[in-house]
């Protein structure tokens, strides 16, 4: 099992230039949990993440990972602690699967050091894990988006950290395969006790596999709980300017958001 390491945004300020788009953000990821965090197009989820990550420096306040702040920390230890798959990450120029997933194994090597038999069985594992170990041999500029996506979903995997931060891990694939790839995010939680953070759109899957979610508006945690505790129509309307019912979701017992639109009231005759 993992450690149960503690992450946390302590007044946490963070934008770009001199446009600041976090503002006094305060958050105590849950070891062990999956949290995700939610919120409207550009309120601020994509640069938590990155400042979580120490992509991106605050500007006011810091990140804590067991109470140590993550940019005073040496790039390898963070690395093997804490993992992140960004929203459009880049390959370079004719990189094949293979290599790009072995990459996930670099922070567990210093320099000069031997590649293991724990690093094969870490990218088979990983390969095998998000389907795609047919694509071993090709070069990631001739996936598809779905295909590509899960590649990188496959190196964040190798690279076995006992934190994951996922940017909107289910862009580009279909429902099955945004099942699937949720649905290997719990197994990762459930049989190493990964703590695992992640960016998701879809409100009724955020909420379906998710122990925690943060709700973001306009760069401020709006509510902070369980999906239960946060899914409400109130927030709703507040967080995403809709009007919506939830109910409970016949299948998993959470909370599930049924938006309406201004053609989708029934029509009485």
């Amino acid at each position: 099992m993992t450690l149960k390491h503690q992450l946390v945004a302590d007044h946490l300020a963070a934008g770009y230039g001199e446009k600041t788009i976090l503002n006094d953000i305060n958050i105590d990821i849950k070891p062990s949990q999956i949290t995700s965090i939610i919120g409207a197009n550009a309120c601020g989820k994509s640069t938590l993440l990155r400042t979580m990550s120490r992509l991106l420096s605050p500007s006011n306040g810091q990140v804590l990972l067991d109470g140590k702040s993550i940019h005073s920390m040496p790039t390898r230890q963070l690395a093997q602690t804490l993992g992140l798959l960004p929203q459009s990450p880049i390959a370079p120029e004719g990189i094949t699967v293979s290599d790009l997933v072995s990459r996930g194994r670099h922070p567990h090597h210093g320099f000069l050091s031997r590649w293991r038999k724990e690093d094969d069985e870490a990218i088979t594992k990983a390969l095998e894990t998000t389907k795609t170990t047919e694509l071993l041999d090709r070069e990631i500029d001739e996936l598809s988006g779905g295909q590509r996506q899960r590649v990188w979903i496959a190196m964040a995997l190798a690279q076995e950290t006992d934190i994951l931060l996922l940017d909107e891990p289910t862009t580009f694939l279909d429902v099955a395969h945004q099942i699937e790839v949720l649905d290997l995010l719990v197994d990762l939680n459930q049989t190493r006790g990964t703590t695992i953070v992640l960016v998701l759109h879809d409100l009724n899957l955020a909420a379906r596999y998710s122990d925690q979610l943060i709700a973001i508006r306009q760069g401020q945690v709006f509510a902070n709980g369980t999906p239960n505790e946060v899914v409400t129509e109130d927030m709703i309307h507040a967080v995403f300017d809709l009007q919506s019912q939830v109910i409970t979701d016949p299948i998993s017992g959470s909370p599930m958001v049924l938006p309406i639109g201004r053609h989708n009231r029934i029509k009485h005759t």
